[in-house]
């Protein structure tokens, strides 16, 4: 089973902005910094192996939401080493196609711990 993890850097600022995790299909994003997100607001994480979202939080019911993390299954399977993710955050509806890149990382495979 897949195991990989990548910090994803704002690419205008140059700092870590969220740490994701992927075990197998289950992926996980921990932002650094809360986001809050309202409306049809979306943040997600897009792979350019496949150039589609893997996983996405939105606000809840349209109301104010605070993010700290997301997490779920990848509808598209596990990455590989070396893939590139970018953390992106769109106002959805029908501005959904509108992305902000707000960190972009390398999936690198976690090595396996021996006790």
């Amino acid at each position: 089973m897949f195991r990989g993890k990548a910090e994803l850097i704002d690419p205008e600022t140059g700092k870590a902005v969220a740490t994701f995790t992927e075990e197998g299909q289950e992926m996980k994003v921990v932002l650094k910094h809360p986001q809050t997100i309202s409306g049809t607001t979306r943040l997600a994480i897009y792979g350019t192996e496949k150039d589609e979202e893997l996983i996405a939080i939105a606000a809840e019911g349209g109301d104010e939401t605070t993010v700290r993390e997301f997490h779920g299954p990848s509808p598209l399977g596990s990455l590989t080493n070396g893939a590139e993710i970018s953390l992106t955050r769109s106002p959805g509806g029908k501005l959904g196609s509108l992305l902000e890149v707000l960190g972009k990382g390398t999936v690198h495979q976690e090595k396996h711990r021996s006790h």
